[in-house]
């Protein structure tokens, strides 16, 4: 998925608007040249003191970045151009920023994130264009569709790929009413709805031909397995053979089909032969797909496709293949999911750093603004205490947005780890420390996807290890920062799933070797997570729930802490202390 824009006017002068003019039409041919027209543009919109016009370089160089595979100073620089937007009214290029943003997060598997940003793009380009249905109003909603169907939320995605194409057909877009007409209709495959897949995916296929010839492969692949869902086979087959001709006339037409397409059409083969039970033209056609994903380094294939040769192997008895398939696929997963990790930590920082930056350019400000007798005074804190408590307070905002829920949860846990480290003996100083830092005992969750934090039914196995993984990326996303706060929240981070008697995760530390911190925290978060309401559990009553917390005594939980907490909520509810005796 990619960020697709028109080139209507921003509000940016003439010469500038003729630099990204070039860079609008270059981006695909000759990507170099297009990044050297923004790049023009920028220097041009600030020597003429042109905002709106600096603000769409910007967002060029953003989308420029993105379409070259760096999503990283992607991000960083549409944060920019929706600021520079913001900053003097372009709301076109706001909108078009706001929704690259949307689409990184997309990409990185931040679904909340991403439908956010995607939610204020739209809202914002509709104001830009005085709540009329503007072109890019049919890309954002396809982006939003997009969004809720990997969040699982089909129904919703249905009716949003339906606005997007009430949209787009008005303005003759034939190219992209295919494109939506057969995502609508890879939905209703996947839910068995099989007729209107097929109707759907038939519309898309003529409309492709036409308009479209590049997607027209692809269409006819998911319209192959529609008809298998309905049992005919002769039709699936005849679907295929015009795929691949299709791929042949585009090659001889000077043409080359592109990787993805090769790769989409023969993974639908390989699996629609797989359901027809023959495994030999099944293993054939797969591992002739493999032989190709390898070498193109096209990992998202490799991975579906290593888990069906695996199927394939198992059913015909080669089970020392179908066990080295399956190793390769579960050893891609975890780089793939490694990867995606690695870039959410990426956004985030990117995030972090312009707060950062807005920050320092504040403080920057109140100390060399000049200010007359009659001006009030304005404190100051020092940089670092300033830049640490922002930095601190966004990603306490960033944790309870991933997760509305439970964003309350944080702060109660927070409040008790500090009575019982009270109960402890520790210094005041060190209970308000732990206070704040226990907030983040979870900020390592923005490195799990979404579809496993939000998950209602059990976890499989890889999504356990998945969310385990918590622990380690929020002690990696905190531990880089020196201040004492953000060192007590990497601690906690880390240990706050350690047991007493070493059985816990990730380092199976026990007794003294785990951080008080994390052992204080691992009670408080206990408990509170009991008593609160989760979609996959009931809330407990808290008596039931401080009864689990003393039955982990010596066990999952240090008895001294124990202890503790049972002091203080004997104090909190004097009741319930009776009852813990």
């Amino acid at each position: 998925m990619e960020s697709k824009t028109t080139t209507a006017d921003s509000g940016a002068s003439p010469a500038v608007r003729e630099l990204l003019e070039r860079a609008a039409h270059a981006r695909h041919s000759q990507p170099e040249d297009a990044r050297n027209y923004a790049l023009q543009a920028r220097v041009v919109a600030r020597a003429e003191g042109d905002r709106a016009g600096e603000a769409e370089a910007l967002y060029r160089l953003a989308s420029l970045a993105h379409l070259g595979g760096d999503p990283e100073d992607a991000f960083g620089l549409a944060m920019e151009a929706s600021e520079v937007a913001q900053s003097c009214g372009a709301g076109l290029v706001d909108a078009w920023a706001t929704h690259l943003l949307g689409i990184i997060h997309y990409q990185a598997s931040n679904f909340s994130e991403a439908l956010d940003h995607c939610l204020r793009a739209l809202d914002t380009y509709q104001a830009a264009v005085d709540g009329a249905d503007g072109v890019d109003s049919g890309n954002i909603l396809n982006t939003i569709a997009a969004i809720y169907h990997s969040m699982g939320d089909n129904d919703r995605a249905i009716v949003t790929y339906e606005q997007a194409l009430a949209v787009a057909e008005p303005f003759g877009r034939q190219e992209f009413v295919a494109l939506i007409l057969g995502n609508v209709a890879r939905i209703r495959a996947s839910r068995s709805e099989y007729l209107p897949a097929v109707s759907l995916g038939r519309r898309a296929v003529e409309i492709a031909r036409e308009n479209s010839p590049s997607i027209v492969a692809n269409l006819l692949a998911d319209l192959a397995e529609s008809y298998m869902g309905l049992a005919d086979h002769q039709k699936a087959a005849e679907c295929f053979a015009e795929a691949r001709r299709s791929l042949a006339e585009q090659s001889e037409e000077g043409t080359e089909p592109t990787t993805a397409a090769q790769l989409a059409l023969m993974t639908a083969e390989g699996r629609v032969a797989l359901r027809r039970g023959a495994l030999d033209e099944a293993i054939a056609v797969l591992q002739a797909a493999l032989d190709m994903s390898e070498r193109t380094e096209a990992k998202e294939y490799e991975l579906e496709i290593n888990d069906l040769l695996a199927t394939a192997f198992k059913r015909s008895g080669r089970f020392e293949e179908a066990l080295e398939r399956r190793e390769v696929h579960d050893d891609e997963y975890r780089k793939i999911f490694t990867h995606a990790a690695d870039l959410r930590l990426r956004t985030l920082q990117v995030a972090h750093e312009t707060q950062n930056a807005r920050a320092e350019a504040e403080i920057l400000r109140l100390r060399t603004t000049d200010r007359s007798d009659t001006t009030p005074s304005i404190v100051v804190r020092p940089e670092h205490e300033s830049l640490h408590l922002e930095a601190f307070e966004q990603l306490a905002i960033l944790t309870e947005f991933r997760d509305a829920d439970t964003g309350a949860h944080t702060d109660r846990v927070g409040d008790l780890a500090a009575e019982i480290g009270h109960a402890i003996g520790k210094s005041p100083e060190w209970c308000e420390l732990m206070r704040l830092a226990a907030r983040l005992h979870d900020i390592g969750k923005v490195a799990v996807p979404d579809s496993v934090l939000f998950k209602t039914g059990p976890l499989t196995v890889e999504e356990y290890e998945m969310m385990k993984s918590h622990t380690s990326m929020g002690h990696r996303i905190l531990s880089g920062n020196s201040a004492p706060l953000f060192q007590m929240a990497a601690e906690i981070a880390q240990s706050h799933h350690e047991w007493w008697d070493g059985s816990g995760y990730p380092l199976g530390l026990s007794h003294q070797s785990i951080a008080l911190s994390g052992r204080i925290v691992a009670v408080a978060d206990v408990y509170d997570a009991l008593c609160s309401k989760r979609p996959y559990k009931r809330a407990w009553a808290k008596d039931e729930a401080a009864r689990f917390v003393v039955s982990g005594r010596n066990g999952q939980f240090d008895p001294e802490v124990v202890d503790a907490f049972v002091s203080v909520i004997s104090a909190r509810d004097p009741e319930l202390g009776e009852q813990l005796k």
